[in-house]
C-alpha cells in the first residue's frame, strides 16, 4: 500500500508544481532529509541545488526507526517538532516538506516514478542500518536510472 502524505510535491526552485510542465532535460532532484533536518548549514542540501531544476524535499518516516526500540516518546516528539520546523522553513520559500511513511526503499521508488525523479541527494550516514538501507536505495536508483548524489 502506498503511504503518501496527502500533500502535492512542490518544487523548491520552480513556481509551477506540475511535473508535466518540466521538460525531459529538467533535473528533478529528490532531496532525502534524514538527520540534518534544517535548511541552513546543510552541505548535502546545498550540493543538491547546484544542478537541479526542481527540488522535492522529502522525509521518510521509516517503520524501522520506531520498531527498533531506540525511540522513546521524547525522541519521537523531538523528531515531529523538527519536521514541523523544517516544513515551516520550506513554506517560507514557497515549498513544503513531503513526508512518506513506510519503507524508504519502497516509498522512494514510488516517488521516483510519480514525480519523474532523475536524481536523489542525501547526506552520508555511517550507522550500520543506514549503510544497508542506503546500499539498497542506490541499487534501486541505478536500476531505475536515477543518479545518486551523496554528500557528507
Amino acid at each position: 500500500a502506498i503511504a503518501w502524505q496527502r500533500r502535492r510535491a512542490l518544487p523548491l526552485r520552480i513556481p509551477d508544481s506540475d511535473s508535466a510542465a518540466l521538460d525531459a532535460s529538467s533535473m528533478r532532484t529528490l532531496f532525502w532529509f534524514r538527520k540534518s533536518l534544517r535548511l541552513h548549514d546543510n552541505p548535502a542540501l546545498i550540493a543538491s541545488l547546484e544542478d537541479c531544476t526542481a527540488l522535492y524535499p522529502v522525509f521518510c518516516l521509516d517503520p524501522w526507526f520506531v520498531q527498533s526500540g531506540k525511540v522513546g516518546a521524547n525522541r519521537m516528539q523531538f523528531l515531529l517538532e523538527s519536521l514541523e520546523d523544517l516544513d515551516r522553513s520550506l513554506r517560507a520559500l514557497n515549498s513544503r516538506l513531503i513526508v512518506l511513511r513506510g519503507s524508504p526503499l519502497e516509498q522512494l521508488e514510488l516517488a521516483f516514478e510519480r514525480w519523474q525523479i532523475n536524481q536523489i541527494a542525501y547526506e552520508i550516514d555511517t550507522e550500520p542500518y543506514a549503510k544497508e538501507r542506503d546500499a539498497a536505495v542506490c541499487k534501486m536508483a541505478q536500476k531505475t536510472k536515477v543518479k545518486v548524489k551523496r554528500s557528507s
